[in-house]
């Protein structure tokens, strides 16, 4: 065979078409607990995968390469997506030294090709396996989402609001000791940084405090808030001044970039010294939409565009009559750097648990019914490839409808406690299955409402 294809080898390592008694380059033995799931390319092959090394079970991601090399060729190395990396699978080894991580630990390296179960010509995988970026090997409870997805339902919507109380329990640990003003914008930064770039965005939340953006902002027109917050987030997470390219990613206008570097030279004197460094962010293989300069602009836009506060703006939208559409308005609209999918996810993830919990420090109980309610009318939203492949895992080919964003979290819940960390019989959907098993087992619960 000519020229390998590394998703070929990518097939069989989600296959494990390999012998037994596998051995890394060092002598390390390795039994493969679970092989992760693939990624799709974003980031390491297959995250999540249990390996027993040598009698000790390691959690963390493999990647697959045909050469030992493209480790480096590739820039994992200087990479924060792949510091999780805890096995290196090649088909050849041209190095014939353990690659290294970016905080300089070496990788275990295993050479395929002495374990392959046959020629790579003669790789056929099976027709009953599941296809590449499935959790599992078998779907978990097809017959219980053929006879009763409503049961299915329920136990995603019970699911959603466990993660919804952890969440809240988070955030109150965090008032506890910060100004709520303060916890909401660090929480807004961080919705915005995506995962990729969170570390970053709570970096800018730090050093540029929101009673001290408040400060500069208060008694503003609007254009000239914009231009100043604009001036100061993208001036301390490092970016300014912004090159062409950058400018084109922001979208903004030459006159514009004037205007946000001037604030910066007036305003920002006492953040000049203190401004992240540019490898702070990773922005390889980032989406135009989610560049940190566009999210940073938007909670430019967002601040610019307040009558009160931060605070005292969002609570007054939770107990407004329709919550969910003025929150979509109030996030999304006259927002180019921000649609209203993401804005919803913001919703969900930030506005509803935050009005929780500061409710509930502070003792607002038409505030915390106003945030049960919308938490309990939410809908579905886009949702994410997480919670769709959780629900292909569970439900195979009878698909059960995620009607509302408590099942989406429910999803989201169940994949990262249950199929993530391999729990899998202290899964509600496998406690659900077992039970409809047994004629005396207890019926689920009704749905709690969140508030």
């Amino acid at each position: 065979m000519g020229d390998v294809p590394e998703l070929l080898l990518a097939r069989i390592w989600h296959a494990q078409w390999l012998t037994d008694r596998l051995r890394t380059l060092s002598g390390e033995s390795v039994r493969v607990v679970f092989r992760g799931v693939w990624t799709h390319g974003l980031g390491p092959d297959f995250a999540g995968a249990c390996l027993d090394v040598d009698g000790a079970l390691v959690e963390g991601d493999v990647e697959v390469h045909r050469h030992s090399s493209a480790w480096y060729a590739h820039g994992h190395d200087r990479d924060p997506a792949y510091d999780a990396v805890v096995l290196h699978v090649v088909l050849d080894d041209d190095l014939g030294v353990p690659v290294r991580r970016r905080d300089g630990r070496p990788i275990p390296c295993l050479l395929l090709r002495p374990y392959l179960l046959g020629s790579l010509d003669a790789f056929d995988p099976s027709p009953e396996l599941r296809p590449l970026g499935a959790i599992g090997f078998a779907h978990c409870a097809p017959d219980v989402a053929r006879t009763r997805p409503d049961l299915i339902a329920r136990t995603w919507e019970l699911a959603g609001d466990a993660r919804l109380a952890a969440r809240v329990a988070t955030i109150a640990q965090a008032l506890s000791g910060r100004p709520p003003a303060q916890v909401l914008y660090a929480l807004l930064l961080d919705a915005l940084g995506y995962s990729r770039n969170r570390d970053g965005m709570r970096a800018v939340g730090e050093r540029l405090p929101l009673d001290q953006l408040d400060a500069r902002l208060s008694a503003q027109a609007p254009a000239e808030r914009q231009l100043r917050a604009a001036g100061l987030l993208l001036g301390v997470a490092g970016f300014l001044p912004l090159s062409p390219r950058e400018a084109d990613a922001a979208g903004i206008t030459p006159a514009e970039v004037l205007g946000v570097e001037q604030r910066w030279r007036v305003h920002g004197a006492a953040w000049h010294q203190i401004s992240l460094p540019p490898t702070t962010w990773s922005l390889t293989r980032q989406r135009p939409a989610a560049h940190p300069l566009r999210r940073l602009l938007a909670m430019a836009s967002l601040l610019a565009r307040l009558q009160v506060g931060l605070l005292e703006d969002l609570c007054a939208l939770v107990t407004e009559v329709d919550p969910y559409r003025v929150l979509l308005e109030w996030l999304a609209a006259g927002n180019p750097w921000l649609g209203r999918g993401h804005a919803h996810e913001i919703v969900v993830n930030v506005v509803v648990p935050f009005t929780l919990a500061y409710a509930g420090e502070h003792d607002e109980e038409g505030l915390a019914a106003a945030a049960g309610r919308l938490w309990d009318r939410l809908p579905a939203g886009a949702g994410n490839a997480e919670a769709r492949r959780t629900a292909e895992q569970i439900c195979g080919p009878y698909p059960v409808r995620v009607r509302s964003a408590r099942a989406a979290q429910g999803l989201l819940h169940i994949r990262r406690t249950g199929c993530a960390a391999m729990r899998c019989f202290e899964c509600p959907v496998a406690r659900l299955a077992l039970r409809l098993g047994d004629p005396a087992g207890p019926d689920l619960p009704a749905p709690a409402s969140a508030g």
